[in-house]
């Protein structure tokens, strides 16, 4: 099995004799979308770019380690959690925005 990462977005694909699989991870976007599995074809993979091979005990740390982000001054901040909410309370959130 051979395992390929973005190194911009975390997204990464699995390729498993012959057969491609994309993982998307949880994204913001005005609103939560949850990670999910896409089944890729081989002119599909070509076609992505940014994605370099990695080894699989490497793509396993990388959910285990929180990189603080980079302040506006250059120094290292402190990770934290983010709380991913429902469908229901994105939706609900949406609705109180518009004024619904």
């Amino acid at each position: 099995m051979k395992y390929y990462i973005n190194s911009n977005t975390g997204d990464c694909i699995s390729e498993n004799e012959g057969v491609y699989k994309l993982h998307l991870l949880t994204r913001y976007d005005p609103i939560f979308l949850p990670s999910e599995t896409i089944d890729i074809t081989y002119a599909q993979f070509i076609t992505l770019k940014g994605f370099i091979p990695i080894k699989k005990k490497k793509l396993s740390n990388r959910t285990r380690k929180k990189y603080g982000p980079t302040l506006s001054d250059g120094s290292k901040g402190n990770p934290s959690r983010v709380y991913v909410p429902t469908k229901a309370e994105a939706r609900e959130e949406l609705l109180k925005q518009l004024g619904l």
